[in-house]
């Protein structure tokens, strides 16, 4: 059953700019990855609260990935000892979807 990683971020005015246009011109890591089906970004009308969707086949894919190199290199090389427990990433979300 696919999962959707439901991740929202909330921007100061001064980076939503450069945010949106990272964005656009991202490296898509993710795009091939096994498992990997869509991304999405979605802006809040005033643009202060993002949220990525990622949709992924299956639970285990999405955990592949998480704990990929392409992860971290998609996230220009952040230090990510644990995703789970990265405190940039407590919001975060996994939902199964039904049908």
């Amino acid at each position: 059953m696919a999962v959707i990683s439901y991740f929202p971020i909330t921007l100061p005015e001064p980076a939503r700019e450069g945010f949106e246009k990272t964005w656009m011109t991202r490296v898509g890591a993710v795009d091939t990855f096994p498992g990997f089906m869509s991304t999405e970004l979605l802006a809040l009308p005033d643009r202060g609260e993002y949220v990525v969707l990622t949709r992924f086949e299956d639970e285990k894919s999405f955990e592949a990935w998480i704990t990929s190199d392409n992860f971290t290199a998609g996230h220009r090389g952040e230090s990510i000892e644990s995703y789970k427990d990265n405190p940039f990433l407590k919001n975060h979300k996994l939902y199964e979807v039904l049908g």
